[in-house]
């Protein structure tokens, strides 16, 4: 029995230096939508994945290859057109998605979606802004609901405050650093609550920032104490496709740039799980 591959892909708003594919998050994604579709992939929301991780969901088509999209960090243009930096005027993600599903055909890809990790903490995203988006105020939280609310688009927990280097020296900025229960807490716990009242949502998946984990947190604090609280799963950058394999705790992404920067070389990667 061939055991089904499920490629969940990571992009992140802010990464421009330019405006080409190698350049451009953005334009690679609005790139990478047209070769998923025309290679056969159909889109599903990552809390779909989750489930049928976890037992609580079949994918329909035992064939047909799927893959999930998610986005991180938060950047305002995750959902709205505007303009970035030096860059001039660049169109969100979201609107990205929307307009690839009315150019290919809602009927032909019907669960089109993407899944942003959002910092919870309004005085870090300030502080962040300041020192890494040369004072440009991109990440707020006053886009979050009208987002949530979209059928294409789902707010989830990216941290209290990433553990940011604008924020800490560079020797606390290490998400694998938060190693007792009440910085887990701060991190973890407190920012979900804080990001399902402003997002009025109830979100269940967690991405560790940077993709760092350790024991703590993959054994002993989100099994017991995260689960409790509502989370169900929490995703790295491991680059790897998810299996019925995976851990709950550590589920892997693929993250744009740092696993593929060109068409030649996503054709290739995705290719891999048809």
């Amino acid at each position: 029995m061939i055991t089904r591959q499920v490629p969940v892909l990571t992009y992140h708003a802010a990464n421009i230096s330019g405006n080409c594919y190698q350049s451009n998050d953005r334009i690679a994604f609005q790139s990478d939508l047209y070769t998923l579709h025309k290679l056969g992939f159909t889109i599903i929301p990552l809390h779909w994945l989750v489930d049928w991780l976890l037992g609580d969901r079949d994918l329909p088509s035992k064939d047909k290859p799927y893959v999930a999209l998610s986005c991180d960090d938060g950047l305002d243009q995750d959902y709205l057109d505007g303009d970035y930096l030096q860059f001039g005027p660049q169109k969100s993600l979201y609107n990205l998605l929307k307009d690839f599903q009315l150019e290919v055909g809602v009927d032909q890809q019907p669960h089109a979606h993407l899944t942003a990790f959002v910092m919870a903490d309004a005085e870090a995203r300030k502080t962040i802004a300041e020192q890494s988006l040369q004072g440009q105020p991109l990440l707020n939280d006053n886009w979050w609901r009208e987002a949530n609310n979209s059928p294409l688009f789902s707010i989830e927990n990216h941290s209290w405050d990433h553990r940011h280097p604008a924020i800490y020296t560079q020797q606390q900025a290490q998400f694998s650093d938060v190693l007792t229960a009440d910085e887990a807490n701060l991190q973890i716990i407190r920012a979900k609550q804080t990001i399902d009242y402003l997002a009025n949502t109830n979100s269940q998946l967690f991405c560790y920032p940077w993709g760092q984990t350790n024991p703590f947190l993959v054994e002993d604090f989100l099994p017991t104490q995260g689960q409790r609280d509502g989370i169900k799963a929490a995703f790295t950058c491991e680059p790897k496709a998810v299996t019925k394999d995976s851990n709950p705790w550590m589920i892997p992404r693929f993250v744009c740039g740092p696993d593929w920067h060109s068409p030649i070389q996503f054709q290739q990667l995705v290719k891999v799980f048809i």
